[in-house]
């Protein structure tokens, strides 16, 4: 009498792998408030304890679901402009080109990723708490090297409206990967280019336009946590 064949459970990182995936695109659509970890495993078709096994909590989870793809997207903002800068040496780099870097590899990972673009807007909107630390960590230093950056490219800005036009660049994309997020349309490249390339000259006027007041008029905008002055 022959034996039926075992079937294999899943490696690890085939779990693992469609817990992330699963949980990005549940979490895109409900929040983190709106997923529990049964619905998780249930939608991933993974066992309720191999999903705690694996990351121990929801909140775990989520940071590793957000930090997996933002983490290398971050990274490659700041290499691309550090690869920029030594391309032209000594000279300042244009606002176009620094803005370039600073959203293209967000923008690009959400086409690949649609889910991304609504995850990414409801973290930059309103993260959880246990968020802020691991999203602040990441962020800060990256924003400080392009606010200087900037800051070289457009000497007759102030430095507080240097940062506060960021903030403003900041919301523009937030309200974009909301939008982005929604979209069920098939991707057209053309369509693609256009887009990044109208956001690019959208944020890089706005950031090197004259000052709506005059120098004695304005007030100093405070400081900000995660834009500070150098």
């Amino acid at each position: 009498m022959k034996r039926k064949p075992i079937a294999r459970p899943a490696d690890k990182r085939e779990t693992t792998q469609r817990l992330l995936d699963t949980a990005e695109r549940l979490f895109a659509e409900y929040g983190y408030d709106g997923v529990g970890m049964r619905m998780l495993a249930d939608e991933a078709q993974v066992n309720l304890g191999a999903a705690t096994y694996h990351y121990g909590s929801k909140e775990a989870l989520y940071v590793e679901t957000f930090m997996r793809r933002f983490r290398p997207a971050n990274a490659e903002r700041l290499r691309m402009l550090r690869e920029a800068e030594a391309e032209a040496k000594d000279k300042p780099l244009t606002a176009e080109k620094i803005v370039d870097c600073m959203v293209r590899p967000m923008y690009l990972l959400g086409l690949e990723h649609p889910s991304f673009h609504s995850l990414l807007a409801r973290n930059l909107l309103m993260p959880p708490t246990f968020l802020h630390t691991a999203f602040h960590r990441e962020v800060e230093p990256t924003d400080r090297v392009f606010v200087t950056a900037l800051r070289r490219s457009l000497p007759e800005v102030p430095e507080d409206l240097v940062l506060l036009r960021t903030m403003f660049a900041m919301g523009a994309m937030l309200m974009f990967s909301m939008q982005m997020g929604k979209l069920k349309a098939p991707r057209d490249p053309k369509l693609d280019d256009s887009l990044l390339k109208e956001i690019i000259r959208f944020v890089a006027a706005g950031l090197k336009s004259d000052p709506a007041v005059t120098a004695e008029e304005r007030l100093p905008f405070p400081p900000q946590p995660g834009l500070k002055r150098r």
